[in-house]
């Protein structure tokens, strides 16, 4: 089967009907903790795959050549990237994050995806885009099989990947100073003014329900000091032409409390 990228995967996106507390993802959420736990440990592996027109540029960590995690960019959209987390090599968790686009054409509200695979199927799908889309189960279907193919065919590229050095990942630093603000363009960036006066911008290449809080509003927060953990690394960015030196956020603390 074809590969979707993430904006023809997004038509497909609905949200499951609600589900009796989190106990039917308990296993999913312990799966992904300990890979990302344990992911600085893991051996870091990079590859590319192409389904024409689409191109994906894939990372992932193996652990004793079992590939756990995979984070995949497409280039020819404006999907942030897709992160899978994987049980024997099969897709147990992905979660994805996509943009609706304005009226004006211009990129809208940020939409989280959360899909639980179960015996090789998704049993729960959550969206945060509102309104809800209405879905069937052939949606369902046809989500499993594209992210289960996807799954497969990355799982195939990155074992045949350029692998890094086990246990080498960059060392992160700390900043502190005054939030001034998100900038907006293939990435998000992060930006604020150093105790010295250097005006400083990283990449948000993965964030977490703190940083989406300040996307989603950055203005409530311009002005706040904060702590920035930071690491420099080279990713691959479809968007600026290929693999570049970037500083991107590891995470944030507010100073004197959070908002």
């Amino acid at each position: 089967m074809k590969a979707l990228p993430l904006l023809a995967l997004a038509t497909f996106i609905s949200l499951a009907s609600p589900a009796s507390g989190q106990s039917d993802t308990a296993h999913h959420r312990a799966v992904y903790n300990a890979i990302n736990e344990a992911e600085a440990a893991m051996q870091k592996v990079t590859a590319s795959h192409k389904d024409e027109p689409t191109e994906f540029a894939l990372t992932g960590f193996l652990q004793n050549g079992e590939v756990k995690k995979i984070v995949a960019i497409c280039g020819d959209d404006g999907s942030g990237p897709v992160e899978y987390y994987l049980e024997n090599e099969q897709p147990l968790f992905v979660y994805s994050t996509w943009f609706k686009t304005t009226e004006s054409g211009k990129r809208g509200a940020k939409v989280e995806e959360r899909l639980y695979f179960k015996d090789g199927e998704i049993f729960k799908w959550l969206t945060t885009e509102k309104p809800a889309p209405v879905f069937h189960g052939e949606d369902y279907q046809s989500m499993t099989e594209s992210l289960t193919q996807n799954c497969k065919a990355f799982v195939a590229a990155l074992k045949k990947g350029k692998a890094g050095t086990k246990g080498k990942a960059a060392a992160a630093k700390v900043v502190e100073g005054t939030f001034t603000g998100i900038e907006e363009g293939d990435y998000f960036h992060w930006n604020m003014t150093s105790k010295s006066g250097e005006e400083l911008s990283f990449f948000l290449l993965k964030t977490n329900d703190a940083i989406d809080k300040v996307v989603e509003n950055p203005q409530a927060y311009v002005g706040k000091k904060c702590r920035v953990t930071w690491k420099k690394s080279t990713e691959n960015m479809p968007e600026a032409g290929g693999k570049m030196e970037i500083d991107s956020v590891v995470s944030v603390e507010w100073i004197g409390g959070k908002k």
